[in-house]
């Protein structure tokens, strides 16, 4: 099974050395956590396409986030990805719009225009999610696959050229000011992420 954490931090951190930090100092907690029987330390290292793996213990898949105040972690025993966005005004993300799968277009540009920003955030994290699990980032063309904006919903990705299956969960962070997904080739995703308190730098 999949397992998603996050962590919020009380200040925002622009230093991408920094927020970076505290997505590893999150994964080794976890990890100490999940598996008290696993000596650490908690190496990582990255294969050719940057993806990052435990470097004595590739059998347990991870993958890590970071934006603004959070950090997000997810780890299991099957290829996962995961993609945490604070929400902030962005001023070139309509350009990408282009670029998605044609009915993600259509599903972004019915949306109301007050609330199409957000969807596009959700998306987004979806995307992500799906790219990092499947290990190639953004060498995957954005308009090959299909994912559909049901917070809270489970789903499956829609691929246009044939692969392995897999599974995404977009998050209903409520009051939170982020959009958090995880996508694996587990279909077992949590319901929630388990929230987790770090202490500041």
């Amino acid at each position: 099974m999949v397992r998603v954490y996050i962590a919020k931090f009380s200040e925002e951190e622009r230093g991408y050395t920094l927020q970076s930090r505290r997505a590893h100092r999150l994964l080794e907690t976890v990890l100490k956590r999940e598996y008290p029987n696993v000596r650490g330390p908690f190496s990582l290292g990255k294969d050719k396409n940057g993806k990052p793996f435990l470097e004595k213990h590739p059998e347990i898949y991870v993958n890590l986030s970071h934006s603004g105040p959070y950090a997000a972690c997810a780890l299991g025993e099957a290829p996962v990805g995961v993609d945490v966005e604070a929400w902030k005004k962005r001023s070139r993300w309509e350009g990408i719009t282009r670029k998605l799968h044609p009915e993600e277009r259509e599903d972004l540009w019915k949306t109301d225009e007050a609330e199409r920003e957000k969807r596009f955030l959700n998306l987004w994290v979806l995307k992500e999610s799906f790219m990092k699990a499947e290990g190639r980032g953004l060498g995957l063309p954005l308009d090959s696959f299909y994912m559909d904006v049901k917070p809270g919903t489970p789903g499956s990705v829609r691929q246009e050229q044939p692969g392995a299956p897999y599974y995404y969960l977009l998050y209903d962070m409520g009051e939170e000011a982020c959009s958090l997904a995880v996508c694996s080739r587990d279909p077992e995703l949590p319901p929630e992420p388990v929230w987790v308190s770090l202490p500041e730098e």
